[in-house]
């Protein structure tokens, strides 16, 4: 987390050592059930069905999540925005965002960076150098949390200001989505500067007003708030269940045991934090990367930075969190999800450790991030990390806290293929996607980018259904209204991969079926062929009518075999192929979400 004041970061340098029913025929479908997904992310790994433990309890999983872009502005670095908010863009602000990845591309010996104090993002975001206060990116965040196995957002106000319209904002946002049947996580703060002044500000402004209070998180019976001792006034300990929470265990004097310590960032092997008893851990941090003055980058392992890193892969990321399995504490703190920016610095007569160096005096260093290797995003990035350590947090989460299985289909199902769809009342495994999901963007973004938007949401897909008999396979599925001309570009495609077939995947699915815009009857299946793309295709009967539409295709052109075998299926609807699999995250609905994908097994 980046310091506003210089002294906080020379301290840092210094402590280092629903049931959605809807359409002509309700269908009663179970929760989204997000732990049960598959998912193949774009480095060929697969968050495995049936490598996962059984659901453990009292199992939870915070991450650091931040809030000030914006809040101290652009071009230059100024003191705040209104009440801590974003600040307005000045007719000035026409330079930034300074991306340090660009600028040292650009010019890799004298990289032009901007103002000494002013921000610096290490790289441009998946969903562009955004602000905070954007609705999209709140609920898109809240969306991909969720799923991940998320429980609470913890807002980074360590630096004194509260942040408060932006607190309101997400927090609105969230119960919206709540409101709206839709998961949105829970929240809770961490404090370090003027630790007195702040956990005051925060129980005044939020908790004694008891304002979003179907949003805090709960730690044994209280709100959790994370904040050093001398905050902690007889009304304040008397109302929250305060842990202590900063950077580094071993040989740190604020640690001492352990008892009531939570990291938020610590060396491998990760020291665990307790409450009870020594032998029952309470917490333990699990960290993306440290920090470019330490030289502990993503690719940092076996206790070195290697001189040609791996960024993409999360080798440090699986180092902590193995370390975390094997602890099995009640909760795991992630550092983090959209940090971004840091502020720009230069060294003082003594210099100063950087990338593994010494930077002499004069010379720029970065306290917190400076690129993608060091840099503590998992939120998905236009750079070489891309979305794959959104999928590692996820499959992480999942060894962490268990998973469901899924219920196996036995027998066969009845369904026509007909138009008349209320063969799938009682037919069929049923499974739900977000509802509201193709929300249109439009909100400034960083300093000189006016505004972001996006219109691809078209038609919101809330469900499906899967169905066999012995010959063929059945697909349905409903969205919100009723559904665009089948001549709309993109329009309803499903993917499909039969589990342990061999042969060429694209994103993971080795078919595709695409619906002809002039015959409604009539479908494509497609086979991915490697190479060579996908295969000129054969025809399967379709109908659609209103918001719904079901399909069958014979198994034989699937290649299964027998009466047991397991499918994994999304359908999108105003995806682009080109995008590619990151492409799920913005590009009309997918569903479920991402790349993930469904599982239906038959027994």
């Amino acid at each position: 987390m980046n310091k506003i004041i210089f002294t906080a970061c020379a301290a840092i340098m210094a402590a280092q050592a629903v049931f959605a029913q809807q359409g002509t025929t309700p269908v009663a479908v179970p929760p989204h059930r997000a732990d049960e997904w598959a998912a193949t992310d774009g480095l060929g790994r697969t968050l495995a069905p049936g490598s996962y433990p059984a659901p453990k309890k009292d199992r939870y999983v915070g991450i650091f999540y931040f809030i000030w872009q914006g809040a101290h502005g652009y071009d230059r670095h100024v003191a705040g925005g209104p009440g801590g908010g974003v600040v307005p863009k000045s007719p000035g602000d026409t330079v930034s965002p300074y991306d340090i990845t660009e600028l040292l591309k650009a010019n890799p010996a004298n990289p032009q960076y901007g103002p000494v104090h002013a921000f610096h993002h290490w790289g441009e975001p998946y969903f562009g150098y955004y602000l905070p206060d954007d609705e999209w990116i709140i609920r898109k965040h809240a969306q991909m949390l969720t799923d991940a196995g998320i429980d609470v957002i913890i807002f980074d106000v360590t630096n004194g200001p509260i942040y408060l319209p932006q607190v309101t904002k997400i927090a609105e946002t969230y119960r919206k989505l709540r409101a709206e049947g839709e998961a949105a996580p829970s929240i809770a703060f961490i404090v370090n500067s003027a630790p007195e002044q702040t956990v005051q500000n925060i129980y005044n402004s939020i908790y004694k007003k008891e304002l979003f209070k179907d949003l805090w998180f709960y730690w044994k019976g209280k709100p959790l708030l994370l904040c050093p001792p001398e905050a902690v006034t007889p009304e304040i300990g008397a109302f929250f269940s305060v842990r202590q929470s900063w950077a580094w265990s071993k040989g740190q004097k604020w640690f001492g045991d352990g008892k009531d310590k939570w990291t938020w960032l610590d060396h491998t092997p990760q020291s665990y934090g307790w409450h009870e008893s020594k032998n029952r851990p309470e917490q333990i941090s699990v960290a993306v990367a440290e920090h470019p003055v330490s030289n502990i980058g993503r690719s940092f392992h076996n206790w070195k930075q290697p001189e040609k890193p791996s960024t993409e892969k999360g080798l440090y990321f699986e180092e902590q969190w193995k370390r975390a399995l094997e602890v099995d504490p009640e909760f795991v703190f992630v550092t983090g999800w959209n940090e971004w920016v840091a502020m720009r610095f230069k060294a003082g007569s003594a210099g100063q450790d950087f990338l593994g160096k010494k930077a002499k005096e004069g010379e720029t260093f970065f306290v917190d991030l400076y690129n993608a290797e060091f840099s503590r995003d998992a939120e998905p990035a236009n750079a070489v990390t891309a979305d794959h350590y959104y999928y590692q947090l996820a499959s992480f989460i999942r060894q962490y806290k268990g998973v469901r299985k899924p219920e196996a289909a036995t027998g066969a199902d009845k369904i026509t293929v007909d138009g008349d769809f209320s063969d799938w009342r009682d037919a069929g495994t049923h499974y739900t996607d977000d509802r509201g999901d193709v929300l249109h963007r439009d909100h400034p973004g960083w300093g000189r980018i006016r505004s972001y938007t996006n219109v691809t949401g078209r038609n919101d897909i809330i469900a499906a259904a899967v169905a066999s008999d012995g010959k063929n396979i059945y697909c349905y599925v409903r969205t919100a209204e009723g559904m665009s001309p089948r001549t709309d570009p993109d329009w309803m495609r499903l993917f499909l991969q039969v589990e342990g077939q061999q042969g060429a995947t694209w994103e993971g699915f080795g078919f595709t079926v695409q619906h002809q815009p002039d015959n409604a009857n009539v479908a494509t299946l497609q086979r991915f062929t490697g190479a060579g793309g996908w295969s000129s295709g054969s025809e399967i009967k379709c109908r659609q009518r209103g918001n719904e539409m079901e399909l069958v295709i014979p198994k034989k052109m699937l290649g299964i075999k027998g009466g047991k075998f397991a499918l994994q299926l999304k359908w999108a609807d105003n995806f682009p192929l080109s995008a590619g699999g990151i492409g799920w995250l913005d590009n009309g609905d997918a569903a479920p979400n991402a790349r993930f994908a469904w599982r239906y097994v038959h027994e």
